[in-house]
């Protein structure tokens, strides 16, 4: 996403309503450590809900286990939880942490986020 693009809440409601599960998902930002997306939910159709998503992978290798990037996951994991992120453990090797929000923080949310996922994964 290039700076001072806003999310069209709206494109997402529309998307979700036209799709099978009633669900629409951008991705805005990824990386080998995470990724960063946010979506809209439309059942019941007439109360739209938003959301921002961060996968945190655990490794970069499915083999090796890298502690010094569980130790960056760990301590952004519990940034996330700490801001109300439900967090679920994934089969791909990383963890889903999830916040629900109004389509009016939907954009500040994601900006927060993605600054606070960047400064602990760009930690040296």
């Amino acid at each position: 996403m290039k700076p001072g693009k806003t999310i069209d809440t709206d494109a997402l409601v529309a998307e979700a309503l036209s799709s099978e599960h009633k669900e629409a998902y951008k991705i805005l930002d990824r990386n080998a450590d995470f990724r960063i997306g946010v979506g809209a939910r439309t059942a019941p159709p007439n109360h739209p809900s938003f959301f921002v998503e961060i996968l945190i992978h655990l490794s970069r290798d499915d083999n090796k286990a890298d502690l010094r990037i569980l130790e960056r996951s760990l301590a952004c994991l519990k940034e996330l939880q700490a801001r109300n992120f439900k967090t679920v453990f994934q089969d791909d090797n990383c963890v889903s942490c999830e916040a629900q929000v109004s389509g009016e923080k939907l954009e500040s949310e994601y900006d927060l986020t993605k600054s606070l996922v960047q400064s602990i994964f760009s930690e040296t």
